[in-house]
């Protein structure tokens, strides 16, 4: 058989000319002409650039080694270098990046004993809870104090206010009274599940707990009205200050302010919490095959070993400028500066991520202020280190263990 008739001519390699455009547009000095055969070098902008399940993450910030970093001894090394490239006419991965030159880095990388002297990572903070919270004792007293009295009179009076705003005629204004007992009816209702609300007032299906509580005229009446936000403050989506969670940042502020009095323990983590919902908010709402929920709200959390929660922020499709006097690290990058800007700095805290936030500007960042981060990381993110496949070290059950010389 021809292999031609099956697999068709074979198409002839051109090089690519001297006088190439491409060759000239390329910012990488050691860019030679490949020839009949074209290949893409391992520095390829398109590895650096790969993408995972949450977006397009790969592009380094900028990284500064010591000057003397070449000067100590060292069994090998590669040479640092750093290439400076114009990312304005590139796509850009968040709205606030602009037209400015990133320093492509080559890391200098060296094989080192791990061990390590435990005195200077011993944590140097303190975790005794404040008298306020050592005073609690029962679940209801935990629940006031993440739920305390200023968000009821916030849903008080905002809800007052928008019941007066919609309606002409005279309404029976909600008290603090009704809101706490609306909030325990709720989380009942999340816990004893019937096919609609009214079912806990019906006979037959009716539960004392619930209908002596409230009626369900009234407990209808508390859900229309139910606000956190004066309406009249409302922004135009087109406005520069417009926040997707408006009618209910309020209210997440003074959760907020709650968690933050919190003392963070020693060992912290971040990472995505899905937020499940049937809502269709435009921008929000997200999909995550790996979570057991895979619609929902997408919230980052700052979370100890005891599996309380410290900070959060919600992913409103709109990502802030990372914190004051901190480098812009890209998207993930910036989450972890947020949420960590509370933690104290030089008491050796332990921070651990997962490959989506970990790189190598991050850490180097996360260590000047005396934070110590231990994070899995993704290949295309550890340049100029030549690591076998994963199954080569399950078959020696060996670990690698490596450290960046003079980050």
């Amino acid at each position: 058989m021809d292999p031609q008739r099956f697999y068709g001519k074979k198409r002839p390699a051109f090089s690519i000319p001297e006088s190439s455009e491409d060759e000239k547009a390329s910012d990488d000095e050691t860019y030679r002409n490949p020839g009949p055969e074209i290949f893409i070098p391992e520095s390829s902008d398109d590895e650096i650039a790969s993408d995972d399940d949450r977006g397009n993450v790969g592009e380094f910030e900028e990284i500064y080694l010591d000057d003397d970093a070449l000067d100590n001894d060292c069994d090998e090394y590669i040479p640092y270098e750093t290439e400076e490239e114009d990312i304005s006419s590139k796509p850009s991965t968040s709205k606030q990046r602009t037209g400015n030159k990133r320093k492509k880095v080559k890391c200098v990388w060296s094989d080192e004993s791990m061990a390590y002297d435990e005195s200077h990572i011993a944590f140097l903070g303190c975790q005794d809870l404040p008298n306020e919270i050592m005073k609690l004792e029962a679940p209801m007293d935990f629940f006031k104090f993440l739920f305390p009295s200023s968000a009821i009179n916030l849903i008080v009076r905002e809800s007052n206010l928008y019941a007066d705003q919609i309606t002409e005629s005279n309404h029976n204004e909600v008290t603090e009274e009704d809101i706490r007992k609306f909030l325990g009816i709720i989380i009942y209702m999340s816990v004893v599940h019937l096919p609609t609300t009214r079912h806990y007032w019906k006979e037959g299906t009716y539960i004392e707990k619930v209908a002596s509580a409230m009626t369900c005229n009234k407990f209808e009446e508390v859900k229309r009205f139910l606000h956190f936000f004066n309406k009249n403050d409302e922004l135009e989506s087109g406005d520069p200050n417009f926040d997707r969670l408006q009618k209910i940042r309020p209210f997440l502020n003074i959760l907020r302010e709650r968690l933050l009095q919190v003392p963070k323990e020693e060992y912290l983590a971040i990472d995505e919490q899905m937020i499940p919902t049937k809502a269709r908010t435009s921008g929000m709402r997200r999909y995550n095959a790996k979570k057991p929920h895979k619609w929902g709200y997408l919230n980052y959390v700052l979370s100890g070993a005891s599996g309380f929660s410290y900070d959060f922020e919600v992913d409103t499709g709109k990502h802030p400028d990372p914190p004051e006097n901190c480098p812009d690290l890209g998207i993930p990058g910036n989450i972890v500066q947020r949420l960590l800007n509370t933690v104290p700095q030089n008491l050796n805290y332990k921070i651990f991520v997962d490959n989506w936030y970990t790189s190598l500007p991050l850490m180097a960042n996360l260590h000047k202020k005396g934070l110590l981060p231990l994070g899995t990381i993704q290949l295309n993110r550890a340049p100029n280190i030549n690591i076998e496949k994963k199954n080569y070290y399950e078959r020696r059950k060996r670990i690698l263990c490596g450290k960046i010389y003079h980050l």
